[in-house]
């Protein structure tokens, strides 16, 4: 048998990689301001850097169109605050101030807005077609929904034949242990996997609340065969779970063929695809 371990890097979905952003940019800011003031500077002045937060919130959260709108009221509010002085010794003298602080302001709404646009729809792409488990390193259950639907179009074209094998852990099993030796598990588990299958089979884990779902699409191989692997499958599973004290009560297994089981696979099919809702909320199915 040889390695069939799919690689990559965890996305990041746009509303986790937004709090990243809003969290580091609004501590950029505070502590530009809080520079400023003890250093002294011109309270209206470190007040306008303060200007700055309610553009940032409003490009990352509402794009060009919210940096515009903020970064018009930020202005707006700048003079405001120059009213005073302005009143005193004239216009002139802080038209330069105002000028640029203007184009500061919507320089910044407008290309902070248009790069997180771009970001959104960069990461927003990146989830769509994201096929990696971040728990496991196999594949996930977007995959498995997308691949059992090429295999069954393929297998009918063709008039071939493939099996898909599922093994579910109760989470309580993996859940009794601590946080590391929960993370070491499941990592190690998805090692396991792809170590011991062909390089033409694929291998998936997914996680649907209570049960850890781990399933291998077995191209070219009869109702048989399925059965022998998933005995293999349930014991490379509980064996690597007893080693490392995690209970193995409850596990079981599954085998279906297509076409011959094709209710019974559209149904694991469909219960896959209702975990890649859970785990992908903010995009649409591939």
């Amino acid at each position: 048998m040889s390695v069939a371990a799919p690689s990559g890097l965890a996305s990041v979905s746009y509303p986790v990689a937004r709090r990243l952003l809003v969290a580091a940019g609004l501590v950029v800011l505070l502590i530009t301001a809080g520079v400023m003031y003890a250093r002294r500077v011109d309270s209206v002045e470190v007040a306008a850097v303060l200007l700055f937060i309610p553009i940032f919130l409003a490009f990352v959260y509402w794009h060009v169109v919210g940096g515009l709108v903020a970064a018009v009221l930020a202005a707006l509010a700048y003079l405001f605050l120059r009213l005073d002085a302005i009143d005193q010794v004239g216009l002139d003298v802080f038209r330069g101030h105002l000028l640029s602080r203007t184009a500061a302001y919507l320089a910044f709404g407008v290309v902070g807005g248009w790069a997180a646009s771009q970001l959104e729809s960069s990461l927003t792409k990146l989830d769509l077609y994201d096929q990696i488990d971040n728990d496991t390193g196999l594949f996930n259950a977007r995959f498995l929904v997308q691949d059992s639907e090429l295999e069954m179009a393929r297998s009918t074209r063709y008039q071939t034949l493939f099996s898909l094998v599922v093994v579910d852990v109760p989470a309580a099993s993996i859940e009794d242990l601590n946080r590391r030796q929960r993370t070491a598990a499941l990592k190690g588990l998805g090692k396991v996997l792809a170590d011991s299958i062909r390089s033409v089979d694929r291998a998936v884990h997914a996680f649907d609340g209570t049960r850890h779902r781990f399933a291998v699409v077995l191209p070219e191989t009869a109702s048989q065969g399925a059965s022998v692997f998933s005995a293999r499958l349930r014991d490379w599973v509980t064996r690597y779970l007893g080693e490392r004290g995690a209970s193995t009560d409850g596990v079981t297994t599954r085998e279906v063929t297509f076409p011959d089981d094709e209710t019974a696979l559209r149904q694991l099919h469909d219960e896959f695809a209702a975990i890649d809702r859970v785990e992908h909320p903010e995009t649409p199915a591939a």
